[in-house]
This record gives C-alpha cells, structure tokens and sequence, in this order.
C-alpha cells in the first residue's frame, strides 16, 4: 500500500513556492505543468523519488502520495523534506 500524507495550511501561494523551490533546489518537476493534481519527480543520487500529489486550494491541503522510492532513500526523508519545504514557503506544519 502506498504512503500518503497531507499537508495542510497550503495555499496557492505557498504551492506555487514550494514547486519552484523544489525544481531550483532539486530538479523536481510537476506533471501536468500548472495542474492541481498529477506526479512530482525527483531525480537523486540514489535513484527517482516519484510522489502523486492532490491540492485542493478551498481547503488549502495537498496530499502526497509516494509512488517510487529508491531502497535507499528513508522515506521519513522525503516526508520531512516536503515539510520543510512547506514550511520554508510560509505554510502551516
């Protein structure tokens, strides 16, 4: 079963900073390009990390679900990263 968490406190305006963040800090790119829902991919050092994410901008939440992970990649890794960025973006964690 894959693993989902959902943030909230997201508006549109911190989404939008934390996509930009996330591709400037490590090459992230959200597909559809603009959608509210879709894939998130980032490639690392150890491998593709691959999130589906849903926002819903009336209830400013957005829920990630990991998709792919490599082995080595700690998927308390990941979830903390999102928060971070969440946070760094002026978001509610």
């Amino acid at each position: 079963m894959a693993s989902s968490r959902t943030f909230h406190g997201v508006t549109a305006a911190v989404f939008d900073c934390v996509k930009k963040a996330s591709a400037k800090e490590h090459g992230t790119t959200y597909e559809p390009d603009g959608a509210p829902k879709g894939t998130a991919t980032t490639n690392t050092v150890v491998g593709t990390v691959k999130l589906g994410y849903d926002f819903d901008a009336a209830k400013e939440e957005i829920t990630y679900t990991l998709l792919d992970k490599p082995f080595l990649a700690p998927e308390s890794s990941i979830w903390s990263g999102i928060s971070n960025s969440i946070g760094g973006c002026g978001g509610k964690v």
